[in-house]
């Protein structure tokens, strides 16, 4: 038997997912990862996420996107799950974005944060 959760999430960038995760303050390991739920089961996965030097989460490829891997009875962050996972998404999106306009020529010049959260991006390109 396992505890192991699997929460499907859009995400289809690795590199962008890492980046995300580094930026909320997460530290990333990308070879040979597993996670371990509280039998002590292994599931391997392609980004392990780490907090204060513990394995909390991974993030396993489905052929589709990065789904989280993670034994929820072992959750014990500062914020819920689905808060987690949320915040993840909105980074991961506003990251996408960033790399976009850069592939496309633009500079961000602007970020805001409003109080409900949603983010205003300003960003510009010179002909």
């Amino acid at each position: 038997m396992s505890h192991f959760s699997r929460i499907k999430t859009s995400i289809s960038e690795l590199t962008i997912l890492h980046k995300t995760l580094e930026d909320l303050g997460f530290e990333c390991l990308s070879k040979q990862c597993s996670v371990e739920d509280s039998y002590g089961n292994l599931q391997n996965v392609d980004l392990l996420v780490r907090s204060e030097s513990e394995n909390i989460l991974g993030f396993a490829w489905d052929g589709s996107e990065y789904n989280l891997v993670a034994d929820l009875h072992f959750w014990n962050q500062s914020m819920s799950v689905e808060r987690f996972v949320d915040k993840v998404k909105q980074t991961y999106a506003l990251n996408s974005v960033l790399q976009e306009s850069v592939n496309e020529g633009f500079n961000q010049v602007g970020q805001e944060v409003a109080r409900d959260g949603s983010i205003k991006l300003v960003i510009q390109r010179w002909y």
